[in-house]
């Protein structure tokens, strides 16, 4: 007797939860990555003599940090198709810095909120005639990726990764044998 079309579509139905919690892994796996190489990419446009083109170095270093910060958040934040981490799942030595990025997430880059590192006011020249106005906007850029974010990026990749293996490990006593790989994507 031959495995047909009709066995194989009847273990992944049987399987299906388990099917889908892998799947919800692996897009967390690749938000993962995609932090790793961005905050890669961070580090190499710090990196560059801070002389030439200054105005799209900072640029660049702002839309990085952007990327970043908004990515590590929607691992954070509800969803649909991917898992929502929990903030007691990270250990304790880096909850300052998760909360600091949650935080950056939350109040600059995702709801242009009040955060310490923006400031934008709008000046005010009134004449007998007119009011001209100006607009002054400061903001603080992060110059490479903080030591602290790696280790914490590095952390909730080899988490993941981890729990991508259970997951494996899980189906294989479903009587087929998972083959699993190594997801690493990001340059080191």
């Amino acid at each position: 007797m031959s495995f047909t079309n009709e066995d194989a579509e009847a273990y992944i139905n049987k399987n299906l939860s388990h099917i889908n919690r892998l799947r919800r892994t692996v897009i967390a796996l690749a938000t993962t990555q995609d932090i790793l190489i961005y905050s890669k990419r961070l580090r190499e446009v710090s990196e560059t003599d801070a002389s030439i083109d200054a105005y799209r170095r900072v640029m660049d270093m702002e839309a990085f940090t952007t990327i970043i910060v908004i990515s590590y958040g929607r691992l954070f934040t509800e969803s649909k198709g991917a898992p929502v981490f929990k903030r007691k799942l990270i250990p304790e030595h880096l909850l300052p810095v998760h909360d600091k990025i949650i935080s950056l997430r939350h109040e600059r880059y995702a709801h242009h909120g009040d955060h310490e590192t923006v400031a934008a006011r709008l000046g005010l020249y009134v004449t007998e005639h007119e009011v001209k106005t100006t607009i002054h906007w400061n903001a603080t850029v992060h110059d490479g990726v903080p030591p602290q974010w790696l280790e914490l990026f590095q952390w909730l990749n080899n988490y993941i990764k981890g729990s991508f293996s259970k997951q494996l490990e899980y189906l294989n006593t479903t009587g087929k044998r998972w083959e699993n790989f190594d997801p690493v994507l990001a340059p080191r």
